[in-house]
Parts: C-alpha cells; structure tokens; sequence
C-alpha cells in the first residue's frame, strides 16, 4: 500500500501531464510555436492582460498587431515568460487563486507558460533574426537596383603603358560615342574600352 506523500506526487505528476491540455496553454504553445499572434484566442488574451503584465493594447486585434512583426514578438512578447529577462512576469500572491474551473492556480498556468517559451526561445530569436536579416538584404537589393541601374564599370586598359583602372560612369545617356574620346590617366593616350 502506498504513502499518502506518493499520492500526492503522483497527483501532482499526473496534473503536470493534464495542464498541457488546457485550452489556454494549448493556444498559448501554438502561439509560440506557429510564432503567431493571429491565432491567440480571446481567453489567451484576456490571460495576458489580466495575469501575465500586459497591457491590453485597445482589443484583441491591437494586441495582435502589436507583436505580430518577428522582432516584437522575439524581444518583447516572450520575454514576459523569459525569467532571464527585465519583462520577466513572474508568479505574486494573487496568482495563488484558482483559474476558473480548471483545478489549476493561475501560477501554475503560467508556469507552464514559462516552460513552453523556455523551450523555444532560442529558435524564436533565430526565426526572428534571420526574418529581419532577409527584409534588410531585400530592402538593399531594391535600393542596390535603384542606383546600380544608372551606372555603368568598365574595364580600361591602355595600350600603350598597359596600365589599367575600372571606372563608374553614372548615366552616360544616348550619347555612347563620348566614351571614345577618354584617355589614359598615366600617360594621357587615347585608349580603348574593354
């Protein structure tokens, strides 16, 4: 016959196993899991703002854009539940109270909101990480097409000194008979594009 002390473990081990099924914390994981913001349910979010130090941003939809972008849901969303962080929300008396019917205390609902982020964070930072990184080099690409499309490099070697020097012209219009009258640099003869 066992202990009333291994009862208690073994309730406490089967409750661990059952909160992950609770609607909030599975809205919770597959938020952080998808990394969005769009499928956070109404009592998720009314979880959020009441137990987890956010502010409720206007409504649902306001919360929603504010941590949509990947940077704001890395660096400020998660940290909330990131107990090495400054945003860090923990556990205060009042989430000692039971959360609805559930048979769980509001702070072992976050718990497992801490442990559920604790496993993703680093991926969350990378996914962030790389989203930015590839706006940014978009963002280049269009600016580098910008500017790029009005010059031109040409290779100019002289035949006389055999010295030779690439050289940018921006813009060189309709008028390509202005390139033949360039000369060397080094001993000023007229030279030839490459």
């Amino acid at each position: 016959m066992q202990s009333g002390s291994s009862h208690t473990i073994e309730r406490r081990e089967a409750a661990k196993r059952v909160i992950e099924t609770l609607p909030v914390v599975r809205n919770f994981q597959k938020v952080i899991e998808a990394r969005d913001m769009s499928i956070m349910n109404k009592e998720l979010y009314q979880f959020l703002n009441l137990y987890c130090g956010f502010i409720a941003h206007y409504d649902i939809h306001g919360f929603r854009n504010t941590y949509a972008a990947p940077r704001d849901f890395a660096d400020v969303f998660i940290r909330h539940f990131d107990q090495d962080h400054r945003y860090f929300c923990g556990n205060y008396a009042c989430h000692q109270d039971p959360y609805q019917d559930t048979g769980y205390r509001k702070a072992e609902i976050k718990e497992e909101f801490f442990r559920i982020v604790d496993k993703h964070k680093e991926a969350i930072g990378r996914w962030a990480n790389g989203v930015e990184s590839e706006r940014r080099y978009a963002i280049f690409q269009a600016l580098k097409s910008e500017f790029e499309g009005k010059e031109q490099t040409f290779h100019l070697k002289c035949g006389l000194c055999g010295k030779s020097v690439n050289i940018r012209i921006e813009d060189i219009g309709q008028d390509k008979n202005a390139l033949d009258n360039l000369c060397c640099l080094f001993c000023g003869q007229p030279i030839k594009i490459n």
